[in-house]
């Protein structure tokens, strides 16, 4: 076992972002020599900040292993918190210097399909042509995804889809304007002309999740939209975390995928798909502007978010 704890009689000490910063590094590049190479710090004063670290906390951070050094259970559960705390503090060095008109540091937003198509390229270059010192981080994915990075304050707004069921109450929500869900498939598909969801109870299906997703997958709109009209749930091939990905397959084979109809009249794969003409529609969403309620936006990030609820909501009025 290794440890970092010297027993010595001190004076209080607090737990102090440089020591988090060095664990950090440690854990992520596994020996203090290669996180004193990545922090730019002597070996050892990343020791000390180990020791004062665990010092404080009154626990033991790593072990050594035949592989190097490893996290102990506690160890991993600081790691967890440390990436929010770091993050945190830096967003808040950030939004101190954008306060005072000098607007450098990150966005870091989400968005999902509809927004996603109708939006971000106009807008991005409008952003990039005001803010060039900004460095903008796009994250893809569910809602469900972009809801719990917010909680984890890893992302700092989403553009996403909220149902009636979708649990928002720490979240500021700020509708744009209805979703439009339609079945698609690839151009010349034998299905293309159904007009009722019957008629393609035999077809494969790609759908999106989240990863590591335990609830039940029967809430879902594609399992909800069948089984609402009394239909067997679909024969999903393969779940997919990207659009990309996702398009990609259902124009490339005869998988169908529910998905906003913007991405058969708009973007790269508009020309490979088209919209299966159903009578049936999905439950009703809306697409919002989410981010946490308790805590204001830097100020690079709300005027990301001011510009895409703008352009969005312009671009539906059309």
């Amino acid at each position: 076992m290794i440890t970092f704890t010297d027993h010595r009689p001190r004076t209080a000490m607090a737990l102090t972002i440089s020591q988090l910063r060095a664990f950090t590094a440690v854990a992520e590049h596994g020996s203090i020599r290669a996180a004193s190479r990545a922090l730019g710090i002597a070996q050892s004063g990343i020791t000390q900040q180990l020791q004062n670290l665990e010092t404080v906390l009154g626990a033991t951070l790593f072990t050594r292993t035949n592989r190097g050094i490893a996290l102990t259970a506690l160890g991993q559960r600081l790691l967890q918190r440390a990436g929010t705390i770091i993050g945190e503090c830096e967003r808040a060095e950030q939004e101190v210097q954008q306060l005072r008109g000098d607007y450098v540091g990150e966005v870091t937003f989400g968005m999902t399909t509809e927004p996603l198509v109708d939006a971000l390229a106009p807008v991005l270059t409008q952003f990039r042509t005001r803010f060039a010192r900004v460095a903008v981080h796009l994250r893809t994915g569910t809602s469900r995804m972009m809801i719990s990075m917010i909680r984890e304050g890893t992302l700092d707004f989403a553009v996403a889809l909220v149902s009636k069921q979708t649990d928002t109450a720490d979240l500021s929500v700020t509708p744009l304007y209805p979703s439009d869900p339609v079945v698609v498939c690839r151009q010349g598909h034998p299905k293309a002309g159904a007009t009722s969801l019957a008629e393609l109870v035999d077809c494969t299906w790609v759908a999106t999740r989240s990863p590591n997703l335990t609830d039940d997958p029967q809430v879902s709109r594609l399992h909800h939209l069948l089984a609402s009209h009394g239909l067997p749930p679909p024969n999903i091939i393969a779940t997919i975390e990207g659009l990309y990905e996702t398009l990609h397959l259902v124009g490339a084979t005869d998988c169908l995928s529910l998905e906003a109809s913007a991405v058969a009249t708009r973007g790269p794969f508009a020309s490979m798909l088209t919209v299966i003409p159903l009578r049936e529609r999905a439950v009703d969403q809306n697409v919002c502007l989410l981010q946490r309620a308790a805590i204001p936006l830097p100020p690079a990030a709300q005027e990301l978010a001011t510009m895409i609820a703008s352009y969005t909501r312009t671009v539906r009025a059309r």
